[in-house]
């Protein structure tokens, strides 16, 4: 009779702040290793335009966070897809203007390429 009594799921609240919170310590980590790495903004000097606005964290290619919705923080935030910019140059990559190329398999580790997107024409 005892082994068919059923317990009680924990409760959704508290394993979703269980959740937030191991992210949240993902997420300092990475960043601060982000902010050490790169500084204000990863952009290469000299390459319009100027950097302007508050500096951002940036993921990247295939560690951009609509692309990893629901996966282990320690595989959504890494130092290989992500980087720091600032607010203008992270705007012209999300709006597709420039690509991130990595140039190794370390991702954004080592060394990175911004290339200016070709407008297509109707």
């Amino acid at each position: 009779m005892s082994s068919d009594i059923l317990l009680k799921p924990e409760p959704l609240a508290r394993v979703r702040a269980r959740k937030k919170r191991r992210e949240a310590d993902v997420k300092r980590r990475v960043r601060a290793a982000c902010v050490e790495r790169d500084g204000y903004c990863r952009w290469p000097a000299g390459l319009d335009p100027p950097c302007d606005g508050p500096s951002e964290w940036a993921h990247i290619g295939d560690k951009r966070r609509a692309k990893t919705i629901g996966q282990d923080p320690n595989v959504r935030h890494t130092l290989e897809g992500t980087m720091m910019l600032c607010k203008c140059h992270h705007g012209l990559i999300d709006e597709g203007l420039f690509e991130v190329h990595f140039r190794t398999d370390v991702g954004a580790q080592g060394p990175v390429l911004f290339y200016r997107r070709e407008r297509k024409t109707a």
